[in-house]
């Protein structure tokens, strides 16, 4: 019978009065965690980023440094003005040249190497730095901010199918649209004063 190893444990971390329930994630496995929506997504993936990548110390996670996180396009208003980035720039910079799952973004219609990055719309631009970090490693950490319903099912699905099967994925999104399809779920709230911790919920599957 395969053992499933353990890649990453993440004990209970108290972000500002947010509470991120502890959680593992082994060989396989998807964990789907839930952010508020709104202004505070983003101060929260910072520093979720910033701790499951191993840049904050005193966190106590145990982190297995394969996993990446899928980094958000950036593109200043001189480069996009005078020398916009296309998407063949954007793979000689950034994709593992020796594995072609970065090419994989050409299956979409009407796209070249020539195409501007900045006429991407969302979840076509997720889809391309998705794959452009699976050239890389299957052990990742994503976002789904600024991809529609549609987009977002595109992508986990093949997040699923990528992680198997010895890689695994921690998906960060603001609903709970994909909590029956994951391995683990992990809400995120808000404790106050007058909120018991235990109003925080953590759901776990068995395989």
């Amino acid at each position: 019978m395969y053992i499933h190893i353990m890649l990453i444990s993440f004990p209970e971390q108290n972000f500002n009065n947010f509470i991120i329930p502890a959680f593992q994630i082994n060989e396989g496995e998807i964990v789907v965690v839930e952010f508020p929506g709104g202004a505070l997504f983003q101060p929260l993936l910072a520093k979720l980023k910033s701790i499951l990548t191993g840049t904050v110390a005193g966190s106590h996670v145990e982190i297995n440094p394969e996993f990446r996180f899928v980094e958000h396009f950036k593109e200043s208003f001189l480069t996009r003005r005078f020398a916009p980035v296309t998407i063949g720039k954007y793979h000689q910079k950034h994709a593992n040249k020796h594995n072609p799952v970065y090419e994989k973004i050409h299956n979409t219609p009407s796209l070249t190497a020539q195409t501007k990055v900045n006429t991407l719309t969302g979840d076509v631009r997720k889809r391309m730095e998705l794959y452009t970090t699976l050239s890389w490693t299957n052990r990742l950490i994503i976002d789904l901010t600024g991809v529609d319903p549609k987009g977002g099912t595109d992508i986990f699905n093949a997040v699923k199918q990528a992680i198997m099967p010895n890689g695994a994925a921690i998906v960060i999104d603001s609903c709970d649209e994909f909590k029956d399809q994951c391995t683990t779920f992990v809400k995120v709230n808000y404790i106050g004063a007058d909120i018991r911790s235990d109003s925080v919920k953590l759901i776990s599957k068995s395989k």
